[in-house]
């Protein structure tokens, strides 16, 4: 063995010994960095490669990227796509139809290849894929521990150790989970007997405290495990530990340091508690990534800190930026999130400064202590010149540290700190070349990053002033909401809530502790409100009477806008407990009921703001001597009847958006969740609605709910619920006669049958979840769920037998409990008609998975359980083709090429949603324009829709309204006024002068 974690120290340097940690000399250490940042500046320029070289083709690559914005996008978008190109003619179509996107400028020589002919698009094709496949290999060691060690034993007689990763799919199942894991445990069963034939390197084998492990692996813990539940943060841990304990007991044994990399933000307090949890466990090398571009940075250094010296565990830490920031801040602001990242390349180098302080100052001197062994993974001169000179200033040795690069990289920057002594070691990543897209395209992005030092360290335009300049943290004080506000939208007016904009109410992030520790708490407090259903005609009827006589819509606009606002305040203050009713009450799970209280809220929200203009009146044109106006007034009594799959969010979006309106309301919710509908009428009735203008029917369908919709008093109905229920309102409200003063309007949300198209490019990662989660999300019991998945021939087999997977290690539970993944059917009824499309089904179709359900949960929920039900050899009329199921049952269904699937999801009346999985630019704009569904999603699942960012609703058997969370909504509830007055006077007229 080359190295030991607990080899005795060899180094005696008493100066050393008694270094303190104490504030070091600001200007000395500035004075030192340059210094060194000036002499590794100028032996990197000595080493530049020639401008003919194997990696011309690549360099032209990053040449054009960063010229041009656009081609960068479409050009690493291909780049991306290209491992699933079957033949010549794909790979140059493909390229063709990406490059040809408005706004590309196609750089020289290339334009001439995509217009050619037949025998030059093969010759291309080659072409690109040669070069696309080396391009590949500047960063990517082999696919495997066989292939790679020529590469690593090449890397280590340069004197440059290694740390190898395993790229692969994300993990979807238990089975790929398992199959990471032995891809690990075969990395350590036989790489480190190969690494111990290699000549001896003294500068790799050990550092200021002796001996250390020549053998260095890098793992994700989010590939060893499917379910990584943030609302289950122990019981995720446990799995997790359990998953890894062959590992890193192996490790152990066989002296090979596990390093555990960092991923994005939602899992870095995960990574690090499981870290602890391991080391605490088992004796093993350990080490782990630490992003300095989190805000954060700074005290999870401190933490880890603080841990090792406590527990005397010696660990090494390797400090590096972040390969995630573009997704970090999409992500937060899409979620309405803080942003974790540092917004400023600035801020960000200088957090990385703070920290590699902070770390260095916590080397331990001897070993007997615990504390953190640095290792540095930088491209940045500035960076390693910093760090080179906190040594100094520390008194410690240079093999103190190790230095860390992305193989293909700043090799020229490598091959100096080498010739200075340094230990250095390349992190390389092993896979196929389908996985590795992704991380390619991710150092491609850092290579052409405007913001790139290493662009800048190229470019002859950047002086060595600039390059080694101190970074400064300019935002270190500021809230990181600072950064942009893309996610509000232009709804905003001036008398509400002092103008702020609206944006979506964000999500509960289940990744911190407290938002976890009392979102449980509040459930397990919630209790559903007693409500009696058994509402009777007669009250129906006097309701009504009240409701004719109330002066609701006679209230100012604002009036009435105010009381939505309180309602939403009202929701927020009680947020967790509202979710703890609906998870009772509906069966939803933790994060299905967050995202539906939020969704009440965003109602609220949306629908004040919108009804103020709509009601304040708009002119019509500008014409002297005419004044033309519009303006709404209030449609009259309205009857909403809600759903159960939704019991809070759509009854709170159409009972809102009617009283906002103007209109005296009288709601009757589904008789299986009248408690959510309660709560909802006592937070309007609490925020200023009053009891004359809302009444609560928690009655019958068949008996009130039926009255109301014949009854000729009732001007409006909202409706959400089945396309049966639906046909009969409408046709109850086109009973008209001459007596009848109004013309029922009717806003009516029916069902659907909602397909997702994977093409032939798709990304199965992406894909597979998402199918998944629109397919299975609440037991399939939403209106939006995908009941039907149409594959392109190509993609069929591994996306089914992906899919197969994914949906098996879902965890089938009580909804209450956070690991739960699937719960409950709403009532016995409903499983009924579940069963029955199920046994039609496994008659004409292939059963691939039917999940069974645990013993006695049904009992435990008070509810009935179906698992995921999923069936292949599907064809388009087949009854679980074209039937609404509205529960746990998808059928998948192959295509001949994009044409057909097309024409296979267009095969039904129902025209609700829709989605596209593909990477061909083409395709997704065919599907813009000829997917006949009111809510079309390409590349993420086909529910969740947002208010106001993806207004809900669809055509055909599923709906006749206009969409629920967008601004024409309002205008179903209310009888728009034109009004032209002549304003001219003897011949005078306003506005002439």
């Amino acid at each position: 063995m080359h190295g030991s974690s607990t080899a005795k120290s060899t180094f005696s340097d008493s100066s050393f010994i008694h270094a303190t940690a104490a504030r070091l000399d600001s200007s000395s250490l500035e004075e030192r960095t340059q210094s060194i940042g000036l002499d590794l500046l100028k032996s990197t320029r000595e080493r530049r490669a020639p401008v003919l070289s194997h990696r011309t083709w690549s360099n032209k690559l990053m040449e054009w990227a960063m010229q041009d914005a656009a081609f960068k996008v479409q050009m690493f978008r291909y780049v991306d796509t290209f491992p699933t190109l079957r033949d010549s003619h794909q790979i140059h179509s493909v390229l063709q139809d990406y490059l040809s996107q408005p706004g590309v400028q196609i750089p020289p020589g290339l334009g001439v290849g995509l217009k050619a002919g037949s025998f030059v698009k093969g010759a291309l094709a080659k072409t690109i894929t040669a070069n696309i496949k080396r391009m590949a290999g500047n960063f990517i060691a082999g696919c495997d521990a066989e292939s790679a060690l020529p590469k690593l034993e090449r890397l280590w007689q340069e004197q440059t150790g290694f740390s190898v990763d395993l790229l692969g799919e994300a993990c979807l199942s238990d089975e790929e989970a398992e199959a990471y894991r032995q891809r690990y445990l075969d990395l350590l069963h036989h790489l480190p007997d190969q690494v111990e034939k290699w000549r001896e390197q003294p500068i790799l084998e050990s550092d200021h405290l002796g001996p250390i492990p020549r053998t260095n692996v890098s793992l994700k813990i989010s590939s060893l495990s499917s379910q990584l539940q943030l609302t289950d943060f122990h019981g995720s841990i446990e799995r997790l530990f359990e998953s890894l304990r062959p590992i890193l007991e192996l490790a152990a044994k066989r002296n090979v340091l596990i390093n555990f990399d960092m991923e994005q933000f939602a899992f870095k307090d995960l990574t690090l508690a499981l870290f602890r949890h391991c080391c605490e466990r088992i004796d093993f090398p350990a080490s782990i990534a630490v992003q300095a571009y989190l805000r954060s940075g700074p005290d999870d250094a401190a933490q880890l800190i603080s841990w090792a010296q406590s527990t005397k565990r010696q660990i090494t830490v390797r400090l590096i930026k972040g390969a995630y920031w573009d997704y970090e801040v999409i992500h937060a602001e899409e979620m309405g999130w803080p942003i974790p990242v540092w917004t400023e390349k600035n801020d960000t180098d200088a957090c990385f400064e703070r920290m590699t302080e902070q770390f260095l100052q916590a080397t331990p001197r001897s070993n007997s202590e615990g504390g953190i062994k640095l290792a540095l993974g930088s491209h940045n001169v500035r960076s390693i010149a910093r760090a080179k000179a906190l040594l100094s200033e520390l008194n410690l040795p240079l093999n103190a540290i190790e230095f860390q690069f992305l193989e293909g990289m700043a090799d020229e920057l490598r091959a100096a700190l080498i010739e200075s002594g340094a230990r250095v070691r390349s992190y390389l990543p092993l896979g196929e070349m389908i996985p590795g897209m992704a991380y390619l395209v991710r150092r491609l992005l850092e290579n052409t990053s405007n913001e790139s030092w290493l662009r800048g360290s190229l470019s002859n335009e950047v002086s060595d002033e600039k390059l080694l300049e101190a970074p400064r943290q300019t935002k270190a004080e500021n809230s990181p909401q600072d950064f942009g506000k893309r996610h509000h939208l232009s709804v905003s007016v001036p008398e509400i809530d002092a103008g702020r904009p609206f944006s979506t109410e964000p999500f509960r992030d289940f990744a911190d502790a407290q938002q976890r520790s009392a979102f449980a708490s509040a459930i397990n407090e919630a209790k559903i409100p007693e409500v009696r259903f058994d509402a009777t005609v007669e009250q129906a009827d006097q309701a009504i009477r009240v409701a004719n006589t109330s002066d609701w819509s006679e209230r100012d606009v604002l009036e009435r806008s105010a009381t939505l606002l309180a309602t939403a305040d009202w929701f927020r203050q009680r947020r967790d407990f509202l979710a703890g009713v609906i998870i009772q009450e509906a069966g939803k799970t933790w994060q299905e009921a967050d995202a539906e209280v939020c969704e009440a809220i965003d109602f609220c929200e949306f629908y004040a703001r919108e009804a103020v203009p709509l009601f304040r009146g708009e002119r019509l044109g500008d014409f002297l001597g005419e004044l033309n106006e519009q303006r709404y007034h209030s449609a009259g009594i309205a009857a909403i009847i809600s759903p159960w799959n939704f019991p809070l969010a759509i009854c709170t979006g159409m009972t809102v958006a009617s009283l906002v309106t103007g209109n005296p309301t009288l709601v009757k919710p589904s008789r299986q969740t009248p408690g959510s509908a309660a709560l909802l009428c006592e937070a309007l009735w609490e925020s200023g609605v009053p009891r004359d203008a809302l009444h609560f029917i928690p009655g019958s369908g068949s008996r009130v709910g039926a009255y109301l919709t014949h009854d000729p008093r009732i001007d409006l109905i909202g409706f959400t619920g089945s396309r049966d229920v639906g046909f009969q309102i409408l046709q109850a409200a086109g009973q008209l006669s001459p007596e009848i003063p109004n013309a029922k309007k009717v806003i009516c949300e029916m069902g659907g049958k909602n397909a997702i198209i994977i093409d032939s490019t798709a990304d199965l990662d992406e894909a597979v979840s998402a199918v998944r989660h629109s397919a299975f999300g609440y037991s399939g019991q939403k209106c939006s769920a995908c009941s039907r998945v149409i594959v392109v021939k190509d993609a069929y087999e591994p996306f089914l037998r992906r899919l197969v997977e994914a949906t098996s290690s879902l965890t089938v539970g009580d909804p209450r409990l956070p690991n739960t993944d699937f719960g409950p059917v709403i009532d016995e009824a409903a499983a009924k008609n579940i069963r029955d499309f199920i046994q039609i089904a496994k008659q004409e179709n292939r059963l691939e998975l039917g999940m069974p359900t645990p013993p006695g949960l049904a009992e435990q929920i008070g509810k009935p359980v179906i698992g995921p039900h999923i069936f292949s050899a599907v064809q388009p009329d087949d009854t679980i083709a074209q039937e609404e199921i509205f529960g746990p049952v998808l059928a998948v269904m192959v295509a001949a090429d994009f044409e057909e699937a097309l024409s296979i999801a267009n095969n039904s009346v129902y025209r609700l949603t829709g989605g596209v999985f593909s990477r061909t630019p083409t395709h997704l704009q065919q599907a813009k324009q000829q997917f006949r569904v009111g809510n079309l999603y390409l590349n993420r699942g086909c529910t969740g829709a947002l208010v106001g960012r993806q207004p809900f609703g669809g055509f055909g058997h599923s709906g006749t309204g206009t969409k629920a969370g967008s601004k024409e909504y309002l205008k179903h509830f209310a009888n728009p006024i034109a009004c032209c007055e002549n304003t001219m006077r003897r011949g005078f007229a306003p506005g002439l002068v």
